[in-house]
């Protein structure tokens, strides 16, 4: 595979990726792993490695500490004052202090739920799952980088002290790694507190920024004096801690609530759900991405009216009032990603209305900028503003359908009174959204296709809410409310981390990730692929759905020919390429209009591609010996079932679709030479065998024709 290969082989189309059922998981793994393009790294990881190999030094971006300099800009319209806090841009990141607070109590031991398409269970705990993050983390820190991690049971233990992450740091961190073993209770305040212990230690050095992550399966059966919150907020202010908390919840039994008050009062840290292996991949690389492109930290808005009153736009940020006036809490700022508020003032009040600005940069140097809203204002962009009040509007949607649905209140006699209520306050948004979202604007239609989907979901019946709605709202909602991409699996969040330096730092991630070799199992199962706990495929169509033809009619997927002329755009089918599905069965994707369609399939809906799988609760097992696909001589896009699918060998370069193997020349080339092999009909059959795969990655990087087999 050449540096830009980010190919997803046919085998793991239907290879497991998708585990869950509508009732078990958040869900829609949608853009998880967002199918965002993944570039190889300039030199990859040796699949076979059992141990830090010298090349895992060797990384593009650079570790040195450039001077942010934030900026604000400001306008106002409609009552409303836009505030935008810029990042600055940059190709090079300050080094990191990293400490993980890993969860090792009893219930750790338990056999995460994810399965290949075999149907072939993997004997893998939390606790193995949890270890392969943390080594994704210890191959993507440099020289200058220092992890330090914390187990926590019945008590906590520092089983690895902040050592730099060179050759030998890295050795001995994964050893430490290796030797974490899952008993006892879940002390989870010890852990914390250990943890908090380490970093404020070392959170004022010079030229690095710092970050606890917190991972637990479950709810703390220990509690500290007076609760975690008021523990924490008295630890705080004894130590000064300033660092972000980033709290990650594995599985159903969590308490969710208090993992994201953590991470509130942790200095505006994030908090994540996994509800299953397939989100691990997904979540860590976009986490230690986040991290790795911090610009400025502890971003705090003070703006000088105490008497400012909440709204729907402002009451879900992280606010105190002083003297002074009203202070929001923003967390931290990467580059080339914007932190934005909308404040409702009163006209007669903007002339003299100051704010102040305060924040950390880099080198760990408080900044203060002090301004007022009649200076330098900017022009109004309404589109910007529409975008930032349906963004924060969303958020108080789903905040306010959090509570109604968690509202004990309410007796079991009127659960569908609950739900009905939740469902009113979306569907009202929706109802609002709707005439932005049937247009070209690409925010619009994600973010609806976010209130749409998994938000309605979530709250529909009353065993998807308490299963995983009730953990996987408040991480979507926190994730849009400070503009932070947490996954790829959600399309809305997509449109946040799109700096260049996050984009070249998560698709390296990507890369460690999948590239890593497979966490050890302590019983015999199915043999692992570290891709089935990312998430990512590609696709094709059942073969009982209809194509539409350029003269009106339709025929099934089946029975479509090489020179049919399909609609939309008239492209002539060159090949019918015919996968064959192992055991006669293949994990689809059935949408409302009955198109049957594998998961990872790109397909374009309101002039934006998407993942099928973003439409539904989860993916369906069903009976189906072949799955199709096509190449055509141009447009190299069909309407099956009136739905725009795209075929092989596209050359779209958007994201989502672009896709370095199967939207390239490349496979136009080995299907020419398979359908010389079979007899030139311009029908092709597939089988695994087939399939060839890059030697360090594992990942399909071409067609093996029959005489390759044969030898």
């Amino acid at each position: 595979m050449d540096r830009d290969d980010d190919s997803h082989e046919k085998y793991a189309i239907g290879n497991g990726i998708h585990k869950r059922d509508a009732a078990a998981t958040n869900c829609t793994p949608h853009s998880i792993d967002n199918l965002r393009p993944i570039c190889a790294l300039t030199k990859t990881i040796n699949n076979n490695r059992c141990s830090v190999q010298p090349d895992i030094q060797s990384n593009p971006l650079l570790t040195q500490a450039h001077l942010s300099e934030i900026t604000v800009s400001k306008s106002h319209a409609d009552g409303f004052v836009h505030i935008s806090i810029q990042s600055p841009i940059d190709e090079s990141r300050a080094p990191c202090n990293i400490c993980c607070v890993v969860d090792t109590s009893g219930s750790m031991s338990t056999e995460v739920d994810i399965r290949n398409d075999r149907n072939e269970q993997y004997d893998l705990s939390q606790l193995d799952l949890v270890k392969h993050a943390i080594k994704t983390i210890i191959y993507s820190l440099q020289n200058q980088d220092r992890l330090s991690i914390v187990s926590f049971s019945h008590s906590a233990r520092i089983v690895f002290h902040l050592t730099k992450m060179d050759y030998q740091g890295k050795k001995h961190a994964l050893a430490a790694i290796e030797n974490l073993s899952a008993h006892g209770e879940t002390n989870l305040w010890d852990g914390l507190q250990a943890g908090i212990g380490i970093l404020s230690k070392e959170q004022y050095s010079i030229g690095s920024t710092s970050s606890l992550f917190l991972l637990t399966d479950g709810c703390p059966n220990v509690e500290p004096l007076g609760g975690h919150l008021k523990s924490l907020k008295r630890l705080k202010k004894k130590t000064g801690f300033i660092c972000a908390i980033n709290t990650f919840g594995f599985g159903y039994k969590l308490n969710s609530k208090l993992l994201e008050d953590i991470s509130i009062l942790g200095n505006a840290g994030s908090y994540s759900f996994i509800p299953d292996g397939s989100f691990v991949g997904t979540i860590f690389v976009n986490a230690i991405s986040t991290l790795l492109t911090t610009a400025a930290t502890n971003v705090q808005l003070l703006i000088h009216d105490k008497f400012l009153k909440p709204t729907d736009y402002t009451q879900w940020y992280s606010r105190h009032i002083t003297k002074k006036g009203t202070y929001f809490d923003l967390g931290s700022i990467t580059y080339g990603q914007s932190k934005d508020l909308l404040i409702s003032i009163s006209p007669k009040f903007i002339s003299t209305c100051k704010l102040t600005l305060t924040y950390n940069d880099v080198r760990n140097t408080q900044k203060i900028l002090e301004f007022n809203l009649t200076n330098n204002v900017q022009q109004v962009n309404l589109d910007v503003i529409t975008h930032h009040k349906f963004r924060l509007e969303f958020v108080n949607c789903v905040r306010t359908a959090l509570e109604k649905m968690c509202d004990k209140r309410i007796t079991l006699r009127t659960t569908n009174q609950r739900h009905r209520t939740a469902i009113n306050h979306i569907e009202t948004l929706e109802k609002k959204m709707r005439s932005y979202a049937i247009g070209n604007d690409r925010f619009m239609n994600d973010l609806f296709a976010d209130l749409t989907g998994q938000v309605k979901q979530a709250v529909e019946k009353q065993e998807w809410f308490q299963k995983w709605g009730i953990h996987f709202l408040p991480s979507l909602a926190r994730a849009h409310l400070l503009q932070f991409c947490n996954n790829f699996k959600d399309p809305g969040v997509q449109h946040y981390g799109k700096g260049q330096l996050f984009s070249k730092v998560r698709d390296e991630m990507d890369e460690i990730f999948c590239s890593l070799p497979a966490p050890k199992r302590a019983r015999n199962g199915a043999s692992i692929d570290m891709r089935d706990f990312y998430d990512a495929a590609g696709g094709c169509f059942y073969g009982e759905c209809t194509v539409g033809l350029m003269n009106g009619t339709t025929k099934f997927v089946k029975d479509i020919k090489p020179h049919d002329r399909t609609a939309p755009h008239g492209g002539m089918v060159v090949f019918v390429v015919k996968t064959k599905s192992e055991n006669r069965k293949a994990k689809m994707v059935v949408l409302e209009n009955n198109l049957i369609i594998t998961p990872w399939h790109p397909i374009r809906v309101h002039d934006q591609w998407i993942m099928p799988c973003s439409l539904v609760s989860s993916p369906e097992l069903i009976y189906c010996e072949t799955v199709y696909n096509f190449v055509l001589d141009q447009g190299h896009t069909v309407l099956v079932n009136d739905t725009e699918c795209v075929t092989l060998g596209h050359h779209f370069k958007e994201d989502i679709v672009r896709h370095a193997y199967y939207g390239s020349q490349r496979v136009i080339n080995d299907l020419q030479r398979l359908n010389l092999e079979q007899n030139n009909t311009g029908f092709i059959e597939i089988t695994q065998e087939n399939l060839m795969r890059n030697v360090k990655t594992d990942l399909v990087n071409g067609l093996r024709s029959r005489q390759a087999l044969v030898h």
